[in-house]
């Protein structure tokens, strides 16, 4: 049977290594990875796991600066993606994104509870992390077309360029940390991330979303 907290949450930095192309699984890895798990496959929940708690778990912790409120996002995120496996398409959205938008939905969650308990405390009012997506809710990051637009965009940029703009935009990483993360001057990351911007701009214009 699967043990929805298989092992414990490892500590996070921004030294650790994070898997190569946050927005991509070129390798097709991952995705092997989510069918394994679709087919009941606990091993392959937990060498996700151990792949991604960590950056997931620093994107949470910046969220909601909270250590524990962002371990609890980080295994309620597994868990879902447990269930979830089945339903993933990788046409739709790629692996990592499919996963951080989970895990923001939950950490938006957390802080739309905090900022009801601060207008009323007397009104407790439960929050079912673990229930059933409504039937309205959108599984996907993104409309297929969207998406598409999006990762030809990212595709013309080149890897310096566009690892910068993975780390600002899934990880919401400071221009700084970006700089101490890669080991790059500082002021060659805010170039890269001006050069992929505009890119990412120009090519967008094209279309209407």
């Amino acid at each position: 049977m699967f043990n929805p907290h298989p092992i414990p949450l490892p500590e996070f930095s921004l030294s650790r290594n994070s898997p190569g192309g946050l927005g991509e699984d070129r390798s097709g890895d991952v995705v092997a990875l989510i069918v394994r798990m679709a087919k009941g496959d606990g091993d392959a929940l937990t060498e996700l796991y151990c792949m991604w708690s960590p950056i997931l778990l620093g994107s949470a912790f910046r969220t909601l600066g909270d250590r524990h409120e962002a371990e609890e996002v980080i295994q309620d995120t597994f868990i879902r993606i447990w269930h979830r496996a089945a339903d993933y398409d990788p046409e739709q959205s790629p692996p990592f994104a499919w996963a951080f938008a989970m895990m923001r939905g939950y950490c938006i969650d957390r802080l739309r509870y905090r900022h009801r308990g601060k207008r009323d405390s007397s009104r407790v009012v439960p929050l079912h992390l673990n229930a059933p997506p409504e039937k309205t809710e959108d599984t996907q990051v993104m409309a297929l077309d969207d998406w598409r637009r999006v990762r030809a965009a990212l595709d013309i940029l080149g890897t310096n360029e566009r690892s910068c703009l993975e780390l600002a935009v899934f990880l919401e990483y400071t221009h700084s940390e970006i700089s101490d993360y890669l080991g790059t001057p500082l002021g060659t990351v805010k170039n890269r991330l001006r050069r992929a911007l505009e890119k990412v701009r120009n090519h967008l214009s094209r279309h209407e979303f």
